[in-house]
């Protein structure tokens, strides 16, 4: 693409030279910003771009007095691909397991203006941006002429002196960057992906009506999170899209009465299918999420005897992840969810006056979530040193189902009450999931085991280790399932329930 120069590009350049800037030469660069799905380093105050020009360059500014940089050989994807070093120190906690995503790239010819003092050291720096347009579109989406203040350290007079000299060329001052100032020109939300589960909701709207919204808000969600999942870009996608299976299985559960019968029949048995699909290549996802944990106790050696099973679960990672690509191409899948927008968008016919489709959401929301707490501190009460182990899973899924709902059907509950019921709630979840994601990482490894014994592909040392790591999933299932009582016993209190019952009469009021 060819770009013109801007026609104001030498009055700032020479307006500089006047007052006392060194210009460097002029370059050419693409500039990239890479961020998460969800926008993690905009929410954390940081800007990691790429530069280009014609090497590799990754720079990070916010949360330090300085910006870093570190030449990569390749465009980084998971924090593990950055170089040792401050950079990767800094970004590590902040991306977790999400991977580092292009939000907007430009192009630029620029150049470098230093003002210094009489010693030689820099006092401010300005960068020129000469016919800047967003990358990867056509030049109808040029940008033009941008330039960029840098105060350095120490010396804000000098670059509060730089920016009013730029102000009397025409230059009108912005409190953002470039890749800002071109985000913002693109439309692009730095923020990226927001989600949350919970939707406006008006206490006395009829059930069918805030029910239908939703899960029009959940299928957004699955949609959201369709392609990272089937490109396998991080795990996050999966879990994301996972989720907002479960939840709509959830309400749609919860929809008896207020959702017309044969839809409530027909999706439930749909989005069952999709949430049983997803589990697998989950599970694997987890295995590989929490291995350094697992084997952290384990030490050094056990560590290296276990890489023939690491390279082994991998593999069964990436083939699970196929398959669930594949499936998430079908017709199957297609025709569900086309489906089940198009449900979603057509009018319903005229309810049953008698169920609870008319009935205010306030009140039904109230009654569901009550009876779903009833039945999870029920089964919890039955549960002692010898109940087998299933209950507990059993109590697992209650718990979730319980979460759901208060999560969906938030915006009906005073939010300081929630979020401390929902405290204690995750409290309880927690040690569940402790307790069934061991039990479930055990009966995989035992399988793993004599997949690997079968093959010839292990030796003694291997075999020994991998007795060890089942033997730490026992230590931690049993630690679980030890504490179990503990933690019932401080989800099941007089406070407990006072919450919650404050939590629910608001849901009714009006």
């Amino acid at each position: 693409m060819s770009v013109q120069p801007s026609p104001g590009t030498d009055k700032v350049l020479a307006a500089l030279e006047k007052g006392g800037f060194e210009l460097g030469p002029e370059r050419s660069l693409r500039r990239t910003m890479l961020d998460t799905f969800d926008g993690r380093l905009h929410g954390a105050g940081l800007r990691l771009e790429l530069r280009e020009a014609p090497g590799r360059e990754l720079t990070l500014s916010g949360g330090g007095p300085a910006a870093a940089h570190v030449a990569v050989a390749a465009v980084p994807r998971v924090a593990s691909d950055l170089p040792v070093g401050p950079v990767r120190l800094r970004l590590s906690p902040v991306l977790d397991v999400r991977a580092l995503l292009p939000t907007v790239s430009v192009t630029t010819r620029q150049r470098v203006a230093v003002r210094r003092d009489k010693l030689g050291k820099a006092l401010v720096s300005v960068t020129v941006h000469d016919g800047v347009a967003i990358a990867d579109r056509t030049s109808s989406e040029l940008v033009g002429l941008v330039v960029e203040v840098d105060e350095l350290t120490g010396y804000a007079k000098a670059a509060e002196s730089a920016q009013s000299l730029l102000e009397t060329v025409g230059l009108r001052a912005l409190d953002t960057d470039l890749m800002g100032f071109v985000a913002a020109a693109a439309g692009i939300d730095l923020r990226g992906h927001r989600a949350s589960p919970t939707v406006v909701l008006d206490r006395r709207e009829p059930s069918l009506e805030a029910f239908r919204r939703v899960l029009a808000n959940l299928a957004g969600e699955i949609d959201a999170n369709w392609e990272g999942t089937v490109d396998d870009v991080d795990p996050e996608f999966l879990h994301d899209l996972r989720v907002a299976v479960r939840r709509t299985r959830s309400v749609l559960a919860q929809g008896k009465g207020v959702l017309p019968v044969e839809t409530r029949s027909s999706f439930r048995a749909g989005f069952g299918w999709l949430g049983g699909a997803t589990g697998p290549a989950r599970d694997l996802d987890v295995y590989v999420i929490e291995w350094d944990t697992y084997v952290g106790p384990l030490g050094a050696d056990v560590a290296t005897a276990l890489e023939p099973l690491v390279r082994h679960v991998t593999q069964r990672r990436r083939d699970e992840h196929a398959a669930l690509s594949a499936l998430l191409r079908t017709a199957r899948y297609h025709e569900l969810i086309a489906a089940w927008h198009g449900w979603l968008a057509s009018p319903v016919a005229e309810p049953d006056s008698r169920a609870d489709a008319v009935r205010p959401i306030g009140k039904v929301a109230a009654r569901r979530i009550t009876k779903a707490n009833d039945q999870l501190v029920a089964r919890g009460r039955r549960i002692g040193p010898h109940t087998p182990a299933e209950e507990l899973h059993e109590l697992r899924k209650d718990a979730k189902k319980l979460r759901y709902l208060l999560e969906c059907f938030g915006a009906l509950l005073p939010a300081g009450e929630r979020k401390s019921f929902v405290q204690r709630l995750k409290a309880l979840q927690d040690n569940l999931g402790e307790h069934q994601d061991t039990e479930v990482h055990a009966v995989q490894l035992r399988a793993m085991s004599h997949d690997l014994h079968d093959a010839g592909d292990v030796g003694p040392d291997t075999l020994v280790a991998i007795g060890q790591l089942a033997g730490e999933f026992e230590r931690r299932r049993a630690a679980a399932r030890a504490e179990f009582a503990e933690h019932f016993a401080a989800y099941d209190t007089v406070a407990t329930r006072r919450t919650f019952e404050a939590l629910t009469e608001s849901a009714t009021r009006g």
